[in-house]
């Protein structure tokens, strides 16, 4: 027991300490995002099952799945906040890309007051509630920086009307003291250098402290409405409904 509150106290500092010096620092970071193989070949499998789908409808998916491409997100970071978005210059000219199954919605993050908007082109600015990390002690090395091992479970939310959980790993650099991250992904003692979820994971390729480019923090309108998740999946089951009536 007082192992554990001496590692809670630790942490509890470090994130304090990341707090002032994100108020003053500037960095650019651009992450690589990948589809898992692993996902992707048990989605296959599922698909190879049903009976119910014509085969070239699967032999259409089985392509679309195979052939997806990477996606390239940046992440801007200023005066204790964050602006988190898709590059879609690297989109295809031509045909459909799958991508990495990321969300693609810019993300909008502030420490002073712990706001984490997504911009959702569909359902408007969400507010997140901040995972729960837990750090462990397993490290491994990105981009030459010693990153450690933090684990949250996020609940998510199925257009078929139903919760779920997911297991969320992200590995975070104590030597870049800015608790910032990909998407909703933040509040750790550190830079998140990669996130792995089950469908994709977004690994930093490219980090950029200090940069003598002006970085942009694009944050939601002035007065602009700001919905709870909880509103969002209410929205979501009525699009959804709205689609089943409308076929």
């Amino acid at each position: 027991m007082i192992i554990l509150k001496k590692k809670l106290v630790v942490f509890i500092c470090l994130l304090l300490i990341v707090n002032v010096f994100a108020q003053e620092k500037t960095c650019i970071v651009i992450y690589h995002g990948e589809i898992n193989k692993k996902y992707v070949d048990s989605f296959l499998k599922a698909l190879e099952r049903k009976d119910e789908v014509p085969m070239h409808i699967k032999q259409s998916v089985y392509e679309t799945y195979q052939n997806a491409l990477p996606e390239e997100f940046i992440l801007n970071i200023k005066n204790g906040k964050s602006y988190y978005y898709n590059n879609p210059t690297l989109d295809p000219d031509e045909g459909y890309n799958i991508g990495s199954k990321a969300s693609k919605s810019p993300y909008y993050t502030n420490n002073t007051n712990g706001e984490i908007i997504e911009m959702n082109p569909y359902l408007g600015n969400i507010i997140h509630k901040p995972l729960k990390w837990k750090v462990t002690s397993k490290t491994i090395n990105i981009g030459g920086y010693k990153c450690y091992q933090a684990i949250a479970s996020e609940r998510l939310f199925s257009r078929r009307g139903f919760y779920y959980n997911r297991q969320v790993i992200a590995w975070f650099a104590p030597e870049i003291p800015l608790n910032f991250g990909p998407s909703n992904y933040s509040g750790l003692p550190g830079l998140i250098l990669e996130v792995q979820r089950d469908k994709f994971t977004l690994t930093a390729t490219i980090i950029n402290l200090n940069p003598e480019e002006e970085v942009k923090i694009i944050k939601p309108k002035e007065n602009s409405k700001i919905i709870t998740e909880e509103e969002s999946h209410a929205l979501i089951g009525n699009l959804e409904e709205e689609r089943k009536n409308n076929r």
